[in-house]
């Protein structure tokens, strides 16, 4: 239902940019991978993977409906993760802690907290599933009140029977949730490398599924600590059927078992274009130490750590200086999400937000909420915020205003993540700040009768508007006459209809410093003013104009200003922004404009390229102005890489769709025209493209989409 471009960003606080390759620095790119592994899978296995998954795509389909339900029905009742799926040693050299550090972060399985914990820092580990502070809390236990040989035989080498003879020790130093999950659980689990949905999915594929598939000497080469060139080798014997295999992880397995490895479907949907994650993650995982130097694929593949093979936190040497920490009270677990966290935030300030890849599964209202509310609470001079991605760009647009700096990740032995990113907050011009859905009580939900009443008028104009006196005059007029019969209706019923609309205004740049002028060109009404709450926009815009040529629209505006004191703040203009003259009727001069935006307005005016040039003439220049367009698309994102007879069956639904909005003079937004008029006059800074429905026409879903550009 949704595709995403998130392109190469240029820094929009520096002007320098980021070299996105689409895998990280270091990593193996996609054509070699295929010339390397496989060349082409042989006819037989071709064949049958085309028959495999012509069976299995409306099963798929049918699952993808109930992918997240499944995934979080396991909250709170069963850990999901038992091992920490990030590797600390890329994050050690980039965070150099202290013990003047205090860093906020995910507990996951706990392996990271307790990896900064070794490293002298205060960690406030929180989880919205108790299961996984129940994990944490259990290991912490452990450390505090055994010894290092009984430490490291529960927790690497499975020693379950251990764990129930020392659990009456354990228990009192845990809280009552952590002890009432524990006092059932001990008695189910067989394996901690196994345990957790995660680890029941680890087990299956490792012990189970890829044996059977022939690749069951991995296993055999670890036990017997074989080179990495006699791994290559063996490999190498196998080409074409490991082809296969990764071909049948990436077109079966990622859209049908990553919820039980805690993938959710906003995750999923960020890699979902590239053609072969797994034949990528797979060669970067054999240019591993699996043997020596790789505990999270030799873990699972064993079935349990060696000495020489596992996590900083079960290392002899570290054990006293953790257990030391943990004695001290540099740890403190909390259940529920970073934001309850942060409400209770007394005066403290974190150094490091380090926030794994759960920002993966948020949509960007969730990041900005989450990010102004870390924010609040930082050092701003020491902070930084870091976090990975599947993705393989900054994967949500307000992460963009913190000037994130790309992380070398080379190294990495997850191999799962496609980008690194650490932002110092120090280097950033720009605040993140919560946005809101409307001022005051906000809307009333329309009746069906008043939604009904409206679509009526706005599917019909096109027929009854040539009975009326504006027949044959010009566009001004006859968007008048298109708006004034629902103005009263206009903005609730869009509300359904404009699904990019706010997500342009918490994706727009907030200054620090303030003083922005701010200039939205077809704002109509001003609802695009409500995304933002008012203390914010006063103390952030010294200025908004407002230019539209319908006074319907425009007194719907002054009501709504006079409404909530924003009148002294905010200029209406009814105009054509694509007049000559129309720089000479009280808008800001010229290159004045912090911000200049259009929601939905650029569809509808006829001259489209005079439209673009007249924003971006009222944008700042060298970086420091930005247009933002939000609107109808004829196409989504990578639909150059469709297949037959799916990129036939577009075409013609984006034909379909292109007629159908004509009818009201909404002539959908082609890429050739952002080519055109701003491909080398601008920097991208952000692209994105997604499926909205129609009121009342369900099987209608044309792309929406938020472009914004900044100036060069």
């Amino acid at each position: 239902n949704s595709s995403t471009w998130y392109p190469s960003p240029a820094s929009p606080a520096s002007g320098q940019s980021y070299v996105c390759r689409g895998v990280p620095p270091g990593w193996k790119e996609p054509q070699q991978v295929t010339s390397r592994l496989a060349n082409l899978m042989s006819l037989p296995l071709a064949l049958a993977a085309a028959i495999f998954m012509s069976m299995m795509s409306p099963v798929l389909w049918v699952f993808s409906f109930f992918y997240d339900k499944i995934m979080f029905s396991f909250l709170n009742k069963e850990y999901i993760y038992n091992v920490s799926w990030e590797d600390p040693r890329i994050e050690q050299p980039v965070f150099a802690l202290d013990r003047d550090d205090h860093v906020i972060t995910i507990a996951s399985a706990g392996d990271n907290a307790l990896d900064y914990i070794i490293d002298n820092a205060k960690v406030t580990a929180v989880d919205f599933n108790l299961c996984q502070i129940a994990l944490t809390e259990l290991k912490v236990a452990a450390c505090r009140s055994l010894p290092y040989d009984e430490f490291w035989k529960i927790f690497a080498e499975n020693d379950i029977a251990l764990l129930n003879a020392r659990y009456a020790t354990l228990r009192p130093l845990m809280r009552n949730t952590s002890t009432k999950f524990w006092d059932d659980y001990k008695n189910k689990i067989k394996s901690f490398q196994y345990s957790g949905t995660s680890g029941w999915a680890a087990y299956y594929l490792f012990r189970w599924i890829i044996p059977i598939c022939g690749l069951g000497f991995l296993r055999k080469c670890i036990i017997k600590e074989a080179s990495q060139e006699e791994i290559r080798e063996e490999i190498n014997k196998r080409r074409s059927w490991i082809r296969f295999c990764t071909w049948f992880l990436d077109n079966v397995c990622l859209k049908s078992c990553s919820l039980l490895a805690g993938v959710p479907q906003e995750q999923l949907q960020l890699g979902l274009h590239r053609k072969d994650n797994f034949a990528i993650i797979f060669e970067n995982v054999l240019a591993t130490d699996m043997v020596n130097d790789n505990y999270f694929y030799a873990g699972y593949i064993l079935g349990y750590y060696t000495k020489k093979n596992c996590p900083r936190y079960l290392e002899e040497a570290n054990y006293e200086k953790m257990r030391a920490n943990l004695e001290e009270g540099r740890l403190e677990l909390f259940h529920g999400s970073i934001e309850d966290r942060l409400k209770i935030c007394e005066g403290e300030k974190f150094t490091v937000a380090s926030l794994l890849d759960h920002m993966d599964w948020m949509p960007a209202d969730w990041v900005q909420r989450e990010i102004a509310a870390i924010l609040r609470n930082m050092d701003l001079e020491k902070g930084r915020i870091y976090w990975r991605s599947w993705s393989e760009n900054v994967h949500s647009a307000p992460l963009m205003w913190l000037n994130p700096r790309r992380v070398d990740d080379t190294g990495d032995r997850v191999c799962m993540y496609f980008s690194t990113w650490i932002a110092p907050l120090k280097d950033t011009p720009y605040v993140i700040k919560d946005r809101c859905h409307a001022w005051g009580d906000g809307y009333q939900k329309p009746s069906a009768t008043q939604m009904a009443v409206t679509g009526a008028k706005i599917v019909t104009f096109p027929a009854w508007k040539h009975l009326t006196s504006v027949r044959g005059k010009d566009h001004a007029a006859q968007m008048e006459l298109f708006y004034k019969c629902q103005k009263d209706a206009y903005d609730a019923f869009r509300e359904t209809l404009l699904h990019a609309r706010p997500r342009l205004i918490e994706y727009i740049p907030l200054r620090a410093e303030g003083d922005m002028v701010w200039v939205d060109i077809g704002g109509g009404t001003a609802r695009n003013l409500e995304y933002m709450p008012v203390e914010t926009i006063r103390a952030h815009f010294k200025r908004i104009y407002i230019v539209d040529i319908s006074t319907s629209l425009l007194s719907i505006a002054k009501e709504r200003l006079a409404k909530f004191g924003l009148e002294d703040l905010v200029t209406l203009i009814e105009y054509d922004v694509t007049a000559d003259d129309v720089f000479t009727k009280g808008l800001p001069e010229v290159g004045t404009a912090d911000v200049v935006t259009m929601s939905y307005s650029l569809s509808m005016i006829p001259d489209k390229p005079k439209a673009i040039q007249h924003a971006l003439k009222l944008c700042k220049p060298a970086g420091e102005g930005f247009l933002g367009i939000a609107d109808f698309w004829m196409r989504g994102a990578f639909e150059e890489e469709m297949a037959f007879p799916w990129k036939n069956l577009r075409e013609a639904e984006a034909v379909a769709h292109r007629e159908w909005f004509n009818q009201d003079g909404v002539h959908l937004l082609p890429d050739e025209l952002v080519d055109t008029e701003l491909g080398g006059k601008t920097n991208l800074v952000w692209n994105e493209r997604f499926r909205g429905g129609v009121p009342f026409i369900p099987v209608l879903q044309p792309y929406h989409g938020v472009h914004i550009v900044s100036t060069i």
